[in-house]
């Protein structure tokens, strides 16, 4: 989970692609405007992804961390 992290977190943010500036240009505010919510949610669901490959990572370190004493008695 760590390592897909870190590879995510190298790879550029989603970018407005060649559509937003065309309807820019055009003057469509509509669909400018789902363009741009819809390149919010994917920078949204990017942070989030991230956040939970790191949590989950940290959790799980932590789990075997706090499992690792606790074997049979000799």
């Amino acid at each position: 989970m760590l390592i897909a992290g870190f590879a995510l977190w190298s790879v550029e943010r989603p970018e407005e692609g060649v559509e937003v500036h065309r309807a820019r240009v055009v003057g469509d505010e509509e669909y400018t405007d789902a363009l741009e919510r819809k390149l919010q949610q994917r920078r949204t669901a990017r942070t989030a992804l991230l956040f939970c490959l790191f949590g989950g990572s940290a959790a799980m370190t932590l789990a075997a961390f706090a499992t690792l004493g606790r074997g049979e008695p000799s």
